[in-house]
């Protein structure tokens, strides 16, 4: 009714605004990043800090689009045990990633039993949360259509 349709409009709000927030300061981010590279003369890798600030805030629009998703999804839609066990942790694979670009000292703790497979290679670990987010998305996909058909053949 017109509580689910008020909650919807606020969510939709805040999100539209966080994520705004976001590019907004990811682009100033990257404008001051380049000038200051232009102003102290930097030869090498001239504007590769404005390129890392744009790619990190790529990364938080990208997260802050599945956390809408997320919270939309426990506020508005209809819920499943699994639907809401791969929504959850599809999101915090994704949290994991972000985590470990910011902090590259979690990935070398986390990787530890995993030394032999990745041979101390950060990337790979990154990698790895990166496919584990993109297979537990694609399932809740696959979940959410064979509910579909569940819920229009009977």
């Amino acid at each position: 009714g017109e509580n689910t349709a008020m909650k919807k409009k606020i969510i939709i709000g805040i999100f539209c605004t966080l994520i705004l927030v976001t590019i907004i300061y990811s682009i100033v981010g990257a404008i001051q990043s380049y000038n200051h590279d232009i102003e102290t003369n930097v030869d090498i890798f001239e504007g590769f800090g404005a390129v890392i600030a744009l790619m990190l805030g790529g990364l938080f629009v990208i997260y802050e689009l599945d956390l809408f998703y997320t919270v939309y999804y426990f506020l508005i839609k209809p819920k499943t045990v699994v639907k809401s066990v791969l929504n959850i942790v599809s999101n915090l694979s994704l949290l994991t990633i972000i985590y470990c670009v910011l902090s590259p000292n979690f990935f070398r703790i986390i990787s530890k039993p995993f030394l032999v497979l990745f041979k101390n290679e950060d990337g790979l670990v990154a990698l790895a949360f990166f496919f584990s987010y993109i297979v537990l998305r694609a399932s809740y996909s696959i979940v959410c259509v064979v509910n579909e058909k569940k819920l229009t053949t009977k």
